[in-house]
């Protein structure tokens, strides 16, 4: 699925305006409206193209298949900078459905927590919710006029440092030790799937830790 957020979608949205940003969509994930009202999303293990209340679609079984079914050449937009993940445009995609379904429920859970603490942090300008096909996450920033308070708030579904899918706090600046922040691998603090998945209420545990890591953000910075 990364890889064909990276050198699909994005590179669908590259040709049509310039920009790779995605967002999270019901089903997964999607670029933006396009020129002419179309947009490209995943849709369970489906590549799909709606435009003017139709929708086309394709199973994603190869990167090649996926770009043939839009006429685009696939890979990431290199002019940008290096993709996170090899094109390997022939290699069977082999996605497996009740995986696709279980990322697309992550993407939507944590657009919905995102999206209820940038309301609550309007003062500090936070940006638009992003899903960055780089980094296959998604999280908005903040612009505070004190720059010391600025960071990223966002959610991943794992990588090679945190495998488990888990709700971050980036701060731009460098925090005073305090155990909150306790990323193993950038700097900031994680809120692993495992402490979410079994609450009665799921939004409210990750809204708390997003709000207790503004708090402290505000009283730990060096």
């Amino acid at each position: 699925m990364h890889r064909v957020a990276e050198h699909v979608l994005a590179k669908a949205r590259y040709l049509d305006d310039g920009e790779i940003r995605l967002t999270a969509f019901p089903g997964g994930f999607s670029t933006p409206v396009l020129t002419g009202g179309r947009r490209v999303r995943v849709d369970g293990a489906d590549l799909v193209v709606d435009t003017d209340g139709r929708s086309a679609r394709i199973g994603l079984t190869t990167i090649d298949d996926a770009a043939a079914f839009l006429d685009i050449e696939p890979g990431f937009p290199i002019q940008l900078y290096a993709a996170a993940t090899e094109c390997r445009a022939h290699e069977p995609l082999a996605l497996d459905r009740g995986a696709a379904a279980a990322l697309a429920a992550w993407y939507g859970f944590t657009a919905e927590v995102l999206g209820l603490f940038a309301t609550e942090v309007a003062d500090a300008s936070p940006s638009q919710l992003i899903l960055w096909p780089e980094h296959f996450d998604q999280a908005f920033y903040t612009e505070d006029a004190d720059e010391s308070r600025r960071a990223n708030y966002g959610a991943s579904p794992g990588d090679d440092g945190h495998p488990e899918p888990y709700i971050y706090v980036g701060p731009w600046g460098t925090p005073a030790a305090d155990p909150f922040w306790n990323a193993a691998t950038f700097n900031g603090a994680v809120l692993p799937l495992a402490q979410v998945v079994d609450e009665k209420n799921p939004t409210e545990v990750g809204l708390r830790f997003l709000r207790r890591g503004r708090k402290v953000l505000a009283t730990t910075l060096i």
